[in-house]
């Protein structure tokens, strides 16, 4: 969509505000999959712990 914004932008058809619409756009999806990628990694901690893992430091004390 927003290869698509730029070009129509630069053939004339659109206002440039078609593209920052496009670019938020964009940078909304990719913060909303990086927040899915980090809910991801903290349920595979919660899991993992869940089951009894988790790690001794080796400076216990």
């Amino acid at each position: 969509a927003l290869h698509l914004s730029n070009l129509r932008y630069k053939g004339g058809i659109t206002s440039y505000i078609d593209v920052l619409l496009a670019k938020r756009n964009l940078f909304e999806a990719e913060l909303a999959l990086t927040d899915t990628h980090r809910l991801h990694l903290v349920s595979i901690v919660q899991l993992y712990k869940a089951l009894g893992g988790g790690w001794s430091p080796e400076n216990a004390t």
